[in-house]
């Protein structure tokens, strides 16, 4: 039949349109993308089978190591109503027992995690050092204990045992603790217990 006049034909030598030629063209680009990816991946899981042993053995190794290297403790914070002492799991790493305990007293120094709890321990205070003779462990702070220490009985005493109750009851060997400010003796904290003595621990100041 004889085209009308002034019909356009639009059609391709093979009668298809340039949008359906463009809809082709665009389906092989999205079937070569989706044959690389299943190629890739195929790839992927024969590496994996094959060396995926060799490739996260480090990994899982380092990982396994790490975890028997720290353990357990229980860090004494001031408790929800402020008038005793909580406990809070922590992780130090396995050491000499002077190390463990320095490791422990500067996680009490920097304060708790749980949402709740206080911090007994003046700010600014640094760990000087800790010496362990028998069973009496010295522990030595910085002079921020004192000079920075806001007073008052109840926290005087939540202070001394936050320390004396986290070394005592992690470590059994230690059965007192001496606290020392910048090398020396003190007579007291803040004015209300003798701190010229080593202190024992104190469970009645625990809450659940």
């Amino acid at each position: 039949m004889a085209k009308k006049n002034g019909q356009k034909n639009t059609g391709g030598k093979d009668g298809s349109s340039p949008s359906r030629k463009k809809r082709s063209r665009k389906a092989r680009a999205w079937l070569l993308v989706l044959i690389i990816a299943i190629i890739t991946v195929i790839i992927g899981i024969i590496l994996l089978d094959r060396y995926g042993d060799i490739l996260f053995r480090p990994i899982i190794e380092r990982t396994v190591h790490e975890t028997k290297e720290a353990h357990e403790f229980n860090a004494y914070f001031v408790s929800e109503d402020g008038e005793g002492l909580k406990a809070e799991k922590r992780l130090i790493k396995k050491a000499a027992t002077t190390d463990e305990i320095k490791e422990a007293l500067n996680i009490v120094i920097e304060g708790p995690i749980e949402r709740g709890l206080g911090s007994a321990i003046p700010s600014g205070v640094k760990l000087n050092g800790v010496k362990i003779k028998g069973d009496i462990a010295t522990v030595d702070l910085s002079a921020e204990m004192i000079d920075n220490h806001p007073g008052g009985s109840t926290y005087e005493i939540l202070t001394i045992y936050s320390l004396v109750n986290t070394v005592t009851l992690n470590f059994p060997q230690v059965k007192e603790v001496m606290l020392l400010v910048d090398g020396k003796k003190t007579a007291t904290i803040a004015g209300h217990i003798d701190t010229s003595v080593p202190f024992a621990a104190d469970r009645s100041l625990i809450r659940k």
